[in-house]
């Protein structure tokens, strides 16, 4: 019970890594409330946290919107009397439809849709949430970034520019805070098991991408949610104290390959 009497703020909580991190910052004693824009999968991730016998609420909130995102925080240290982490999940990968990220095909819309999301949201959470955190006396924020935030990869280009931006951010943050008692780290995800994840190697990748990349990975197989969700736990804890700034890939070994 590392996270006891915690207070932990997880975006894209209602899915995926997301998820998996709420349950596991849940199971590790913290309070958590799960925030994105549709409400069911949210309430279902709060289901599954009580089932566990932890404690968790629902809260509906678009994190590229500024008053949201304020109101959130807001409501949180209303409602739970404070905030120790946070973790920036919520993202925008790809659309239901492919679209062209190369630049030159890149349309404009997608390029603002994606950073508005997974740089400028994140951006946000952080700004209303430090605040919070210092009225405390410190927390831990936790940017869940990707491997494409660290090297590059092919037809991503909002997706690549966002995640290196958020790596970015997160450095900032670290140094700005350090005295103050802010731990910032970002992980960075390889490919990881999901719905989203899966459905965007079938319909982007093609047909034996998943076979190809499998090969590739030193470990010999794909993450699963619950990797990245053990290492935000450790990451949230006091066992990670003397932790900020560093920019964590978890990939089974795929990025020492092309270091």
């Amino acid at each position: 019970m590392r996270l006891q009497d915690k207070v932990a703020l997880v975006t894209g909580g209602g899915s995926g890594i997301g998820r998996a991190i709420a349950l596991r910052l849940a199971s590790e004693g913290a309070t958590v409330v799960v925030a994105g824009r549709r409400p069911e999968p949210l309430d279902e991730t709060v289901g599954l946290i009580a089932a566990g016998g932890g404690r968790g609420a629902a809260a509906r909130c678009d994190v590229a919107d500024v008053t949201q995102v304020r109101g959130l925080v807001e409501s949180i240290v209303a409602q739970q009397g404070r905030l120790d982490v946070l973790v920036n999940d919520a993202a925008r990968s790809r659309p239901a439809t492919p679209v062209p990220e190369t630049v030159a095909d890149l349309a404009e819309d997608w390029w603002h849709a994606t950073l508005d999301v997974n740089l400028t949201g994140c951006f946000l959470c952080c700004k209303y949430a430090l605040p919070a955190m210092l009225a405390v006396g410190g927390g831990c924020i936790i940017n869940v970034a990707s491997t494409s935030g660290i090297a590059g990869n092919t037809n991503q280009g909002a997706y690549v520019a966002s995640k290196h931006g958020l790596v970015g951010l997160t450095r900032a943050i670290a140094l700005d805070y350090a005295g103050r008692n802010i731990r910032a780290n970002a992980i960075c995800p390889g490919f990881i098991e999901t719905t989203r994840s899966v459905h965007f190697s079938e319909t982007v990748r093609g047909a034996g991408w998943r076979e190809r990349k499998l090969a590739e990975i030193p470990l010999g197989r794909f993450g699963q949610p619950e990797d990245v969700a053990a290492l935000a736990a450790f990451l949230a804890s006091d066992d990670a104290a003397y932790l900020t700034g560093a920019v964590i890939p978890i990939d089974g070994g795929l990025t020492c390959t092309t270091a």
